[in-house]
């Protein structure tokens, strides 16, 4: 018994052997609190970490300077590197990318840039890229890349990606079927229209008033059907790699000219307020006339079709700021594109939902169209648009292009 208890009279003695026992209990249970926190807290992170491994899906976490913090078991199965080998190395490093066409992709030009910068990225079927494995082969992947934000900060960024090897070669033989069967459909719709064409022009005799109204309806049926068949191959020819880009010297002023008088009589028909600006010595650039018309067809075409009666559009084609580019221009008060689908408004057969209601025609191909070709022959294409308020597009075109004749 320490001496200084030995001076307390017996009752204080008592009392204090009783404050001193109490205090050891008390220290005994903050210990096994603490103890049994300990064991919650390694529980808790055994199953968070059994959780993450197990996750079907490619996982690979990064700090805000791209290095890896973090790969699950479903990553080391497919890029072929082990969690070890990876932890603080470059993501570019480790998971180099590719385009469609094998162009590597730097760290600038990634999506996990714009994670960084604190946007959600979805890079699925309709956009793919490739990651290469650690044995130089390569695989087709869709991801989602999200932004770590702690403390209202950007600390880093969560990928999860998957193989899509099997969902593109089921991609591919539903493009070659429809290819095929375009093809196919081409002859007879041609011999259709030729005969068609023969009637109304009184080849087999003068025709009576009635007949006259259902061939002419026979006829536009006929030509909206070869208007799908050919977007449906010039599809299908992008994404099978065989629609050829004819780069030549190409009067750009006068193509836009010819999709203009194209459309002036729906233009009339609706009695729209028109407006065509065209900047002074456009000059001639390197494209494919053919294509380009398809892009200015579809823009133009959109814009009158989606405008109500007495609206109002507005082109233009003039040089950009820098100017060794062209920027065209088309604007029109229109329906416009509600903001939650505007990410999926180049995205194939896709139709937003307010003109789906309003024109049931469309096949929701043309500026999938426009979109493949800008990005294959060196130009730009993007929107701005509001609901019930209009939509503008802008194209951006290379004056002097070096491009070469070549596959998209």
């Amino acid at each position: 018994m320490p001496h200084r208890l030995k001076m307390l009279p017996s009752g204080e003695q008592d009392a204090y052997k009783k404050d001193l026992k109490d205090s050891q209990a008390a220290i005994l249970n903050v210990l096994d609190d603490q103890r049994n926190d300990s064991e919650k807290i390694l529980k808790k992170n055994a199953i968070d970490e059994a959780i993450l491994a197990s996750i079907g899906d490619g996982l690979v976490v990064a700090d805000k300077e791209g290095k890896i913090t973090y790969v699950n078991q479903a990553f080391e199965k497919m890029v072929g590197w082990k969690s070890k080998d990876v932890l603080g190395k470059h993501i570019v490093e480790i998971v180099p990318r590719e385009s469609e066409k094998g162009d590597k992709v730097l760290f600038t030009e990634r999506v996990l840039t714009k994670a960084l910068s604190g946007e959600a990225v979805v890079a699925d079927l309709t956009n793919p890229f490739y990651y290469i494995r650690k044995d130089g082969s390569r695989f087709p992947t869709s991801s989602i890349i999200t932004p770590i934000i702690l403390g209202g900060v950007i600390i880093g960024v969560v990928e999860t990606f998957k193989d899509i090897t099997r969902e593109k070669e089921i991609d591919q033989a539903k493009t070659e079927f429809v290819s095929l069967a375009s093809h196919q459909l081409r002859t007879p719709l041609s011999a259709i229209n030729w005969y068609t064409e023969m009637l109304l022009a009184g080849d087999a005799g003068k025709l009576k008033k009635e007949q006259r109204k259902y061939l002419e309806e026979v006829y536009k049926g006929n030509q909206r059907m070869v208007s799908l068949v050919n977007a449906l191959l010039s599809v299908s020819r992008m994404d099978l790699g065989t629609f050829t880009l004819n780069i030549e010297p190409t009067d750009i002023a006068q193509v836009l000219e010819h999709v203009v008088e194209e459309q002036k009589p729906q233009i009339a028909r609706k009695k729209l307020h028109f407006k065509f600006a065209l900047e002074k010595n456009i000059p001639i650039i390197q494209g494919d006339g053919k294509l380009l018309n398809m892009v200015f067809q579809n823009l133009l075409s959109n814009s009158v079709k989606y405008t109500p009666a007495r609206g109002t559009i507005r082109l233009s084609l003039g040089f950009a700021e820098k100017k060794d580019t062209l920027l065209l221009k088309v604007a029109d008060t229109g329906y416009g594109i509600p903001k939650s689908q505007q990410g999926k408004i180049f995205t194939k057969l896709f139709r937003a939902d307010n003109v789906r209601e309003k024109d049931t025609e469309g096949t929701g191909l043309g500026l999938y169209i426009v979109k493949a070709v800008m990005d294959n022959s060196g130009g730009k294409v993007w929107f701005e648009s509001e609901e019930n308020k209009g939509t503008t597009f802008f194209v951006e075109l290379p004056i002097d292009s070096t491009t070469p004749t070549q596959k998209a």
